[in-house]
């Protein structure tokens, strides 16, 4: 998955987002299969509660059905919720990790380094792309540094 995402880019952010990938790579893993499996039970059973209620009325016979679409309902929304859950601490994970990384930086002076944070803080949703525009900073003032 990394080297999908990493495939044009220079290496010493390669190096960088692969350690971020492979600390937050197995919530991201876990997440997908509750979406997988969330999104189709309650599609499947909300279809058929609402099709029941309007067109097929309910009987004796129907009960039991309506009730295990409503507890198939009960846990595609359970995942959903859990999704929805797991979604944030990989936000948060990612955050923590890019902060940390920012922090431990001894090319950058420490104000530079709190305007980075704050960013990242501020705009958690563009966090990546604050982190990816530090590295490059980063990089380039490393090479001014060298020569």
């Amino acid at each position: 998955m990394v080297s999908f995402f990493t495939s044009n880019i220079p290496a010493f952010m390669k190096g960088e987002l692969e350690k971020l990938f492979h600390k937050i790579n197995p919530l991201i893993k876990k997440n997908a299969k509750y979406m997988m499996f969330a999104v189709p039970l309650l599609f499947i059973s909300v279809f058929n509660l609402i099709f029941f209620l309007f067109f097929g009325g309910f009987s004796n016979g129907m009960v039991a059905v309506v009730v295990v679409y409503a507890l198939m309902a009960a846990v595609g929304m359970a995942l959903y919720k859990e999704s929805k859950h797991i979604k944030k601490k990989i936000q948060q994970l990612e955050m923590e990790h890019i902060v940390t990384r920012i922090e431990k930086s001894d090319i950058l002076n420490e104000h530079k380094k709190k305007d980075y944070i704050s960013l990242i803080k501020a705009q958690p949703k563009m966090g990546l792309q604050t982190f990816i525009n530090f590295l490059t900073e980063e990089n380039d003032r490393r090479k001014m540094m060298e020569e």
